[in-house]
C-alpha cells in the first residue's frame, strides 16, 4: 500500500510546543491536490545575518495557515551548508509499516489508558443512548478545550470543578461570561472559556441539535464556536465512535518521525499530507462489529504515544511499542532507499554538522523540521494606580475594563496608557496617563494643580513578558485625599467613558478579574497581590525610596530586573521569563 495526497477538507497549523496533549486548531477549508499534481516548490534563498553567523534561509512559495490559536506564520529554515544524503521519493513516506503494527499500539494503549487518571478518558460503550453519548461528548469537549496550551496535571482539577458546577451542556448554556471566566481563573488563554460558553448556547438555542453536540465532525467543526477539525474529530471518535482521524501537535510530531518527513511544519502541503496519512490509518483499522469504538482508541493511543514517549526533545525510543515501523529510528543506522521515480516534493534538506555522518541522521529529533520564531516586539505602557482615601478611612481604586477582544480581553486594570515615542522621562509617562485619564474622571491634568488634591510619585519600571510582546510598565501612584473636594466619595466617573470604569474597594479588588501583569504592578507598589499597605512593599524586583518624585528634575530610573539591562534609556530583555495571561473573575457590584 502506498500513501497518496488524498482529498482533505481542511489543513492544520501546528504549534512547536508540547504544552498540551490535545492541540485543536480552527482551520481554513481547502482541498488537497491529487498526487499527480504535486510539484516541487521553487526555493528562493535569502541571506540573513545573526550575531554569530550568516545563514541562508529557505523560503518556500507557500503561505502557512493560521489556526484557531492564532499562531504566527513562522518561516522554516535550513542551513546553507552540507546536508545529510537522504534522497528519496514520496512513496517512501507511506503508512504501510504503521498499519502493520496498529494492534501493537492499541494493546499498549489499553495497558496505560488509566495511568494518568484523566476522568474524561472512558472506554467507548456502544450500548449508550444518543443522549448519554452526547453527555460524553460534552465532557470530552470541555477537556479538549482546557488542554489547549495547558498540561494534563493542571487540567484535571479544573475539569472536575467545571463539571461539578455545570454538569451538562444545558447547565453551561445558562451561565454568563463573568461566571465562566471566574471558573477559568488560573488556566490562562481565557478566550477558550468564552468559546465553550458560546458553543453551549448555540447547541441549546437550536432544536436541530437536540441538546447535544453534533456527531458529524464536519457539521461540528462548521457550526459550533471554537471547534476546529482536530477537536471535532476527537469528540466524534471518542464519544460517538465515528471513524474519523485527528492530528494534534503530538501526533504531528509523531507522524513526522514515523514517516521521516522533514518538511516545513506549517506548509499546507505538509499539513494535508499528515491528515491524509491519518485518514488512511483510520481506514486500515479493523471493522469488527464488536470494536465500534476503535477509532477513538486509536486516536487516543497516538496522542498518548506522542505525549509520553515520542517527546519533543527526549524521546524514549527504547520503550516505543512501534519503533520497528519508525522510519526516523531506522534512518539513524541507514539511509532511506534511493528514489525510483522522482525525488520527494515535500522534504527539505537536513543540515549536517562537521562531526556528524553525511549518510544518516544522528537521532530522531531531527524530525519535525525546526522552525525559526519571529522576534517579540517591544512596547511600553504607563500604569497609573489611582487610589482615593476618604475622611472616614475608606479607600477605593480606579479600575478600567479592557475591550472584550484582543490582548487581555475583558480584564480589569488600573489606568494603563501606551507611551508616546517622545516619552522618555517619568514626567512624560505620568503626563501620558493624566491626559488619557481625562476621558474617565474629572481630575486636573496639570501636575501643579494635581498636587492640590493629593500626591503622586513614580514607583518603578518593570518588564512583563507576553508570548509575542516584551512589555515595560512604568508605574506611578496617585493618592487623591482632598478633604474639601472628595471627603466621602471619590471623583465621579464621567458618562460615556471609552471603557467600563469602576471604583473598587479592597475586597472587590481582591476578587476582580485581573491579569498577571496587574499583579506584578500591585506587588511592586504594595509588596504582594492582595496587600494594601505601602509599608509591606519590599519588592524583590527593586528597592526604591518611597519619597515623592520631583518630576521636574527627571528623577533617575530604578535599577530593573536582573534579567534586563538599560540600553538607550529603555529596558532591554537579556533573558525571557514567560508569564501567561490570566483570565478574569466576576467583580462584585
Amino acid at each position: 500500500m502506498r500513501a497518496s495526497l488524498s482529498r482533505s477538507p481542511s489543513i492544520l497549523s501546528i504549534p512547536d510546543s508540547d504544552g498540551s496533549d490535545y492541540q485543536p486548531t480552527k482551520v481554513e477549508r481547502d482541498i488537497s491536490p491529487k498526487k499527480s499534481s504535486v510539484k516541487r516548490k521553487r526555493i528562493a534563498t535569502t541571506t540573513i545575518k545573526t550575531k554569530t553567523e550568516t545563514k541562508s534561509v529557505v523560503k518556500r512559495n507557500s503561505t502557512a495557515v493560521r489556526g484557531e490559536s492564532d499562531l504566527e506564520d513562522i518561516e522554516d529554515s535550513v542551513s546553507g551548508g552540507p546536508s545529510i544524503h537522504r534522497d528519496h521519493d514520496l512513496e517512501y513516506h507511506d503508512v504501510e509499516k504503521i498499519a502493520e503494527v496498529q494492534e501493537d499500539l492499541l494493546s499498549w494503549f489499553e495497558d496505560c489508558r488509566e495511568k494518568r487518571g484523566m476522568p474524561w478518558r472512558k472506554k467507548y460503550d456502544p450500548n449508550l443512548t444518543m443522549e448519554e453519548k452526547g453527555q460524553r461528548a460534552y465532557e470530552i469537549w470541555v477537556s479538549e478545550v482546557m488542554l489547549q496550551q495547558t498540561q494534563v496535571a493542571t487540567v484535571i482539577a479544573y475539569w472536575k470543578r467545571w463539571i461539578e458546577k455545570w454538569p451538562t451542556i444545558a447547565d453551561l448554556a445558562k451561565a454568563d461570561v463573568e461566571e465562566v471566566n471566574a471558573m477559568w481563573r488560573g488556566l490562562g488563554y481565557y478566550r477558550r472559556a468564552r468559546s465553550l460558553l458560546a458553543g453551549a448556547k448555540t447547541v441549546m438555542s437550536k432544536s436541530k441539535y437536540k441538546g447535544r453536540l453534533p456527531d458529524d465532525p464536519v457539521i461540528l467543526e462548521k457550526e459550533i464556536d471554537g471547534v476546529g477539525r482536530y477537536t471535532a474529530g476527537a469528540i466524534c471518535s471518542m464519544a460517538y465512535g465515528v471513524r474519523t482521524p485527528i492530528v494534534d501537535g503530538n501526533i504531528h510530531r509523531l507522524f513526522t518521525r514515523l514517516l521521516a518527513l522533514h518538511a516545513p511544519q506549517t506548509a499546507p502541503t505538509t499539513i494535508k499530507f499528515l491528515w491524509s496519512s491519518a485518514e488512511q490509518l483510520i481506514g486500515t483499522l479493523p471493522t469488527d462489529a464488536n470494536r465500534k469504538g476503535i477509532a477513538g482508541d486509536w486516536n487516543q493511543a497516538l496522542m498518548e504515544l506522542g505525549s509520553q514517549v515520542c517527546k519533543p526533545t527526549s524521546p524514549d525510543c527504547q520503550i516505543c511499542p512501534i519503533k520497528s515501523s519508525c522510519k526516523a529510528y531506522s534512518e539513524i543506522s541507514k539511509s532511506p532507499p534511493e528514489p525510483t521515480t522522482s525525488s520527494c516534493p515535500l522534504c527539505s534538506p537536513i543540515p549536517s554538522s562537521s562531526n556528524s555522518s553525511k549518510s544518516h541522521i544522528p537521532n530522531v529529533t531531527i524530525f519535525p523540521m525546526k522552525k525559526e520564531k519571529k522576534a517579540s516586539r517591544d512596547e511600553e505602557e504607563s500604569v497609573l494606580v489611582v487610589e482615593w482615601k476618604g475622611e472616614n478611612g475608606d479607600r477605593k481604586w480606579l479600575m478600567i475594563k479592557r475591550p472584550e477582544k484582543g490582548l487581555l480581553a475583558g480584564l480589569f486594570e488600573p489606568p494603563t496608557t501606551p507611551t508616546s515615542s517622545s516619552s522618555t522621562t517619568t514626567k512624560d509617562w505620568l503626563q501620558d496617563s493624566l491626559t488619557a485619564l481625562q476621558d474617565y474622571i474629572t481630575i486636573p491634568s496639570d501636575l501643579d494643580q494635581l498636587k492640590e488634591i493629593g500626591e503622586y510619585q513614580f514607583i518603578s519600571s518593570i518588564p512583563h513578558i507576553f508570548s509575542h510582546i516584551n512589555m515595560t510598565y512604568h508605574i506611578h501612584h496617585l493618592i487623591i485625599q482632598s478633604s474639601s473636594l472628595y471627603p466621602l466619595e471619590p471623583p465621579s466617573i464621567l458618562p460615556n467613558t471609552p471603557r467600563i470604569t469602576v471604583w473598587l474597594n479592597q475586597e472587590e479588588i481582591v476578587h476582580s478579574n485581573i491579569g498577571t501583569g496587574v499583579k506584578k504592578v500591585w506587588s511592586e507598589l504594595y509588596g504582594s497581590w492582595g496587600s494594601f499597605d505601602r509599608g509591606s512593599a519590599s519588592s524583590t524586583l527593586s528597592k526604591k525610596s518611597n519619597k515623592k518624585v520631583k518630576i521636574a528634575n527627571n528623577q533617575k530610573q530604578k535599577q530593573p530586573l536582573a534579567e534586563t539591562e538599560m540600553q538607550n534609556g529603555k529596558l532591554v530583555l537579556k533573558q525571557k521569563i514567560m508569564m501567561p495571561a490570566m483570565p478574569i473573575q466576576k467583580v462584585k457590584q
